[in-house]
């Protein structure tokens, strides 16, 4: 079950969260490419969600203790990537 759901592109995002009272941030995102990025960096989400039992989109939790991760999901290249 390791197929992607196909979501129209003016539907897809990736929401960073940064939660002071819990001391954590809470990124979601259900764009294929920033979540296969996310899983080489930073490792399996908290929360996976299905639509027809396809994957459309995934949240961490990261607390603020882990500096590495939360350092890693808020670069450019990890959001972003190589678009023109």
């Amino acid at each position: 079950m390791n197929k992607f759901y196909k979501t129209n592109l003016e539907e897809q995002e990736t929401i960073i969260n940064i939660d002071y009272f819990a001391s954590k941030v809470n990124l979601y995102t259900c764009q294929k490419t920033v979540y296969d990025r996310l899983i080489r960096k930073i490792g399996e989400p908290n929360k996976t969600y299905y639509t027809d039992k396809k994957i459309s989109g995934a949240s961490w939790q990261i607390p603020f203790e882990d500096k590495k991760s939360i350092t890693q999901i808020l670069s450019r290249p990890t959001l972003i990537g190589q678009r023109k």
